[in-house]
């Protein structure tokens, strides 16, 4: 069985949009394999939660006494929370076997929503396939074989509402509000997937009917203005984050343990962040509800973008080369990304060498994800620039 990890994820950072800032890259390959897995409690896991563990000592270096101290702090109450956390999940990961013969890994880019019985659940992604080019609502029950079609369909039907009509908590609005025609609800095609045991699974796909980046896109201007206003973080590039990190969807959870919109590890980039807004120390449990709302997740991530611009790499003085690191240094760890650069001439480098330094000096997902942060912020630069 497969459960969630902690991995060091940190957040990026622009602080001053320039126009000598050059957004053109070269077009090169996009397609990576970025299939990771891990076990839990492997010895592969400890060996990398260590080596998380002893690159987050060396972070602590950027932060000033008080602030340590306060950190560190935190960071026991977390050790508390987890040793609780870890045991419900657990458990929830255990029912589900039961009931439906397997488990499952949670990722960024779906919604996981299910019922209080867990004999349904959807999946919202808006990763097109060949029938969806706008993603889909995927929606699977388990009952008895001897289930009539017309209960399937009802608790097709149940399930299928229950997520569509889930809200998102700034908006207020469904989350997959303008995205699902009613007419797929009331006449869903569902399918007879496989028998588990005496029971069976049944399933449909609800079509994403319009661009869902779009869609959600629109909610959330207002909240990053407000970040635009307060870090001078461009709009392009905080949509770029999002779109990358969970597809704008605000209840994403990561096997690593990462929420909401900008994919924020509560107990690291999302307690720095609120250390640094409120100097005291969070509440766990508080602070991860707070994370599923695109308010207050949108706040913490540009605040820890403002955080890795001004603290982790701001020893390089030119923007552009600036920006391509703590992009890398967010999916990689801006400790990780720091030791790569310090020996280079970066005075004396351009902005294509470092480029392709990073592109060839990082793991593939580091590299996939600093291309595809440059790509989505050209392409949101022409819709809300």
């Amino acid at each position: 069985m497969k459960k969630i990890i902690l991995i060091f994820i940190l957040l990026m950072s622009m602080i001053v949009y320039s126009e000598d800032d050059p957004f053109a890259i070269p077009d090169i390959n996009m397609d990576f394999n970025m299939d990771i897995n891990f076990d839990l409690f492997s010895e592969d896991f400890n060996k990398f939660y260590e080596e998380m563990n002893k690159e987050w000592n060396e972070h602590l270096q950027y932060m000033d006494e008080q602030w340590r101290k306060l950190y560190e702090e935190s960071q026991k109450e977390w050790d508390k929370y987890y040793e609780e956390y870890k045991k419900q999940e657990m458990e929830f990961m255990k029912k589900f076997e039961s009931i439906w013969g397997e488990t499952f890994e949670y990722t960024p880019d779906k919604w996981y929503d299910f019922s209080d019985d867990l004999k349904s659940f959807s999946v919202v992604t808006f990763k097109g396939d060949e029938e969806n080019k706008n993603g889909y609502v995927e929606i699977k029950v388990i009952t008895d074989k001897n289930e009539s079609k017309q209960e399937v369909e009802k608790k097709i039907k149940e399930q299928a509402e229950k997520t569509i009509s889930k809200k998102d908590e700034y908006t207020k609005k469904p989350i997959l509000d303008n995205l699902v025609d009613k007419k797929d609800i009331e006449k869903p095609k569902i399918v007879k997937e496989k028998e588990v045991d005496n029971k069976v699974v049944y399933t449909t796909k609800i079509p994403i009917v319009n661009n869902p980046f779009l869609e959600r896109a629109k909610q959330y201007i207002p909240i990053i203005d407000n970040a635009k206003n307060k870090y001078g973080i461009p709009r392009p590039f905080i949509l770029s984050i999002i779109q990358k990190e969970s597809s704008f969807l605000p209840n994403a959870k990561s096997r690593s343990g990462a929420l909401g919109l900008m994919q924020l590890i509560p107990r690291y980039a999302a307690t720095e962040a609120y250390l640094y807004l409120y100097n005291k120390k969070p509440n766990p449990r508080t602070l991860i509800n707070e994370l599923y709302n695109p308010e207050k997740n949108i706040l913490y991530g540009t605040t820890y973008i403002y955080l890795l611009h001004s603290r982790y790499f701001k020893f390089e003085k030119e923007y552009s080369k600036r920006k391509y690191m703590v992009i890398a240094g967010y999916n990689m760890g801006p400790v990780a990304i720091s030791k790569r650069v310090r020996g280079l001439n970066l005075e004396k480098m351009d902005l294509t060498s470092l480029y392709d330094y990073l592109l060839n000096n990082t793991r593939k997902e580091t590299s996939d994800y600093l291309k595809k942060v440059l790509d989505y912020e050209k392409e949101w630069n022409k819709i809300y620039p």
